[in-house]
């Protein structure tokens, strides 16, 4: 199961739809809909730092990979789930056996005051320690292995040098701290969730990246819409200004009637301009998201989104419904969730640390000796053979029984040998030890460990709360995100039929014109009312698409509605 969520977070691709060559440049396609009447682009005008003719047509589903490809905050997650698998890792590296070894060479020079002392030592002693931690109740082995080759003075050592080999292991197991959780099992565990964690917030970063893409690929469809509805009112100003100069031409209309019309003309055209900004605005925001980084030819070139805002059957549902969803999809309530196992997981540690600390442990051990016969005997037995022989001489002369000398210890003969013997010796295990006890800690007060365990069931009450609150905030926007759609739904059917009214209202007015039964000021007001009845229902359309976009991200469908894939 952690694997699967490990590969979660490393890669994000986009299914259901084949994707288009992100960001071919095309100067012949453009949108049918970029283009006036007369032929005109208004949106290839220039624009500070955008080149006309580097035009890229774009659908929403490039903007989204792209986004998930090239975004910075998307390649921060992903980062941060890579370095939580290494946390994980290290955490896990406890467990690998340690080999540690000790190898050095010792001479020591000593007065000597008795005849049984050495006034000089050599000493070759060579130390390997394995250690070994478990998973499992907190046990740990030891195992170590010396050597020593010792060469003294000491006349009374019958073996020199003399070859020292021991092998001790020690298991040690805790019987109450420590035995169902230490420190080394709450670090892996911890880093687990943590894990877990990073994927569900690299998961939240790809919805709000894929929200942010979806409201600036809006905003700039809106922008440049609203740029030709404007236009469209500068040509019809120009039309009616080029009638008005013609009926005056006639006598059939005062001179006055072409000023108002250049007057209204030219404001017209300011609110064109301002438009152009719009448009570099809403596309620089888009380009934010997307563009990867260095890549100045995004940045030079003008983006044609190729899609219009419409609307959606079945983009809405039951309240009750998508409070259940947002609960089950939002990634800060399992990130809560998450976060509260953290905390079980430290109280758990922290429980165990208040008992007092008790470690079983067994040792078991052996030793090897050998080393080659001195050449010359120890002064006692020499001295022991001339007072014996004396006595025997005496003991002839008096026709008395011999004594037999006596045997102050040879050395046995499987002691006698090199390193080789003295390993033999220690694998025969003819000289082993035991040992079996306890270690006992007990703290008198443990204040320090007490007072973690009781932060630790606070800060759980304090996520709790948390999560609660989050659970209000969730709720509050499921309800807002929903009314928004509903709204805005009705704004589209509102606005769309003020828009065909105010054609109609328009048409009429210019055919009582022509007939000379109305003034130049009521058409240029019936134009008016027109263009401002277009971008009202322009931005009724995108504000509800960008509210459909805005319930998804609530109820954390951004995903699976846009069909993105995170694995």
């Amino acid at each position: 199961m952690q694997k699967a969520t490990i590969t979660l977070a490393l890669c994000i691709t986009l299914t259901g739809m084949a994707r288009h060559g992100a960001f071919a440049q095309d100067e012949a396609k453009t949108n049918p809909q970029s283009a006036t009447s007369n032929g005109r682009n208004p949106q290839s005008e220039a624009r500070i730092g955008v080149n006309p003719s580097k035009r890229v047509t774009l659908t929403l589903r490039d903007a989204m990979s792209m986004a998930l490809d090239y975004n910075r905050d998307i390649e921060i997650e992903r980062l941060n789930v890579q370095m939580n698998e290494f946390d994980l890792r290290a955490a896990q590296g406890v467990y690998d056996p340690a080999l540690a070894a000790t190898f050095y060479y010792d001479r020591r020079s000593i007065p000597a005051t008795s005849i049984f002392a050495a006034d000089k030592t050599d000493n070759l002693i060579g130390t390997a320690t394995f250690t070994q931690r478990t998973p499992w109740q907190g046990s740990s082995l030891t195992g170590v292995f010396d050597n020593n080759r010792a060469t003294t003075t000491n006349p009374f050592n019958s073996l020199n040098p003399q070859y020292t080999t021991n092998l001790n292991f020690t298991f040690t197991q805790p019987l109450f701290r420590n035995r169902t959780v230490d420190s080394a099992r709450r670090q892996i565990r911890i880093s687990k969730k943590r894990l877990d964690i990073s994927d569900s917030q690299f998961r939240q970063r790809a919805i709000e990246i894929i929200s942010q893409v979806q409201r600036a690929y809006w905003e700039l469809v809106f922008s440049r819409r609203d740029q030709e509805i404007k236009r469209e009112s500068v040509d019809l100003a120009e039309t009616q200004l080029e009638h008005n100069e013609r009926l005056v031409d006639a006598g059939t209309l005062a001179k006055s009637d072409i000023i108002s019309a250049r007057v209204e003309l030219e404001r017209r055209k300011d609110e064109a301009e301002a438009a152009v900004e719009a448009i570099q605005r809403a596309e620089n925001s888009l380009k934010a998201l997307m563009a990867q980084p260095g890549d100045g030819g995004i940045w030079q070139s003008e983006l044609v989104p190729v899609e219009q805002p419409q609307i959606e059957t079945g983009a809405s549902l039951p309240l009750e419904d998508a409070l259940r969803l947002a609960a089950q999809n939002r990634p800060e309530m399992e990130q809560y969730r998450l976060r509260g196992e953290l905390n079980k997981i430290d109280a758990e540690y922290l429980r165990n640390q208040t008992k007092p600390q008790i470690d079983f442990f067994v040792t078991y051990g052996t030793v090897g000796l050998a080393g080659p016969l001195r050449a010359t005997e120890n002064p006692i037995n020499a001295s022991n053979e001339i007072l014996y022989g004396r006595i025997n001489q005496l003991s002839a002369l008096a026709e008395l029984p011999l004594l037999p000398i006596a045997n102050t210890g040879a050395t046995p003969g499987a002691l006698v040998g090199g390193y080789g013997q003295s390993l033999s010796n220690l694998f025969k295990n003819d000289f082993r030890s035991w040992r079996v006890g306890l270690n006992i800690n007990l703290p008198l007060r443990n204040r320090t460990a007490q007072a973690n365990f009781g932060r630790s069931l606070a800060e759980g009450k304090q996520i709790e709360a948390q999560r609660q609150k989050t659970e209000q905030l969730i709720e509050v926007e499921v309800r807002n995100a929903l009314q928004a759609v509903e709204t805005a739904r009705k704004r589209v059917d509102a606005a769309k039929n003020s828009r065909v009214n105010a054609e109609l209202q328009y048409q009429s007015e210019q055919r009582k014109f022509d007939a000379g039964q109305s003034t130049n000021f009521f058409v240029l007001d019936r134009q008016n009312a027109l263009s401002s009845a277009r971008g009202r229902e322009l931005r009724a359309l995108t504000d509800y698409t960008k509210a459909v976009a805005e319930l998804q991200r609530a109820l954390s469908t951004t995903l699976s509605s846009n069909n993105v894939e995170v694995k």
